[in-house]
């Protein structure tokens, strides 16, 4: 859906009424920034900023490039192929998630709104949370201003989404890194539990070769396997722009496709909201994806 010009101007937000109403019936929205048009010989011409300002992403997609660089320096240091490809590998601060290599999850610590912030998360345990080494100054710095404008955006989402007696906050943050050469996942769930929302943003333009994620309109509320699903509101397979948003829920069957470019390699920020009810210190990371790992801190 699109949202409107002036999105963030009215409390409550009908937009997001109406996105958690359709993340809710088919398990996935995408959302979309306003266009604007302008007279100029008859041309329209799309805002040059998404609902993510594009010096935003910019400066979180080359953060995170930094410290894949440097992670993957690490790895190499220590025997291991750092592009996964002879093995896929699980340090906790970054994941191959890819057998054949050149595909990366980054966790990094949610750095955005301190309601939906994950400080209060244990420190021991399992959970993107434990991410080891820390982040460089300015590199922290680019990540929180990315993680508090998508906050703001889907902050509303999540209060539309859930009742009244209850509030969410982010369970596991951090970036997809997807390379030439990668390849299509298979179709998955992220878990079978209720209640976590997962949002991606993409920090590049999104289109078919470098991999987009598809969707299966509709699984989340399907109780029978990934491989026996019947797919009866179609597949859902957004290129998005930078800077726009795709909500799904976390039941929701769904895979990243093959990276076939030839040199664009294609980088979302990702955050994992999860309801609770309001007053409970019931907290936990989302310990189905992020299993406890070694650490490169000190490499």
């Amino acid at each position: 859906m699109t949202l409107p010009h002036n999105w963030n101007d009215n409390s409550p937000n009908p937009w997001a009424t109406e996105a958690a109403a359709i993340l809710n019936e088919y398990g996935a929205v995408a959302l979309v920034s306003p266009t604007t048009t302008q007279t100029d010989n008859n041309k329209q011409n799309k805002d040059s900023s998404g609902i993510i300002q594009h010096d935003i992403c910019d400066n979180a997609n080359q953060a995170i490039t930094s410290r894949v660089k440097e992670m993957h320096r690490r790895i190499e240091s220590r025997g291991v192929d750092p592009r996964g490809i002879d093995e896929a590998y699980r340090f906790a601060e970054i994941i191959c998630r890819d057998d054949g290599g050149r595909r990366y999850d980054v966790p990094v610590p949610w750095l955005g709104d301190t309601e939906h912030n994950n400080e209060c998360l244990p420190t021991t345990g399992v959970g993107s949370f434990r991410t080891g080494a820390p982040l460089e100054s300015g590199d922290e710095e680019s990540i929180a201003e990315l993680h508090t404008s998508v906050g703001i955006v889907v902050a509303s989402v999540m209060d539309a989404l859930w009742s009244n007696n209850q509030s969410s906050y982010v369970a596991a943050a951090g970036f997809l890194m997807n390379e030439p050469g990668s390849n299509s996942q298979y179709w998955h769930r992220d878990g079978p539990d209720e209640g976590f929302i997962d949002c991606f943003v993409p920090l590049i333009d999104l289109n078919e070769s470098i991999g987009p994620t598809a969707i299966q309109l509709g699984t989340h509320r399907m109780t029978s396997r990934v491989g026996d699903r019947t797919n009866e509101k179609g597949e859902f397979a957004p290129l998005l722009k930078k800077g726009d948003i795709l909500l799904f829920d976390y039941r929701t069957i769904h895979r990243g496709l093959g990276n076939v470019s030839k040199s664009t390699t294609r980088t979302l920020a990702y955050a994992v909201y999860r309801r609770k009810e309001k007053g409970s210190s019931n907290m936990i990371g989302d310990v189905r994806n992020f299993q406890a790992a070694l650490t490169l801190e000190y490499d």
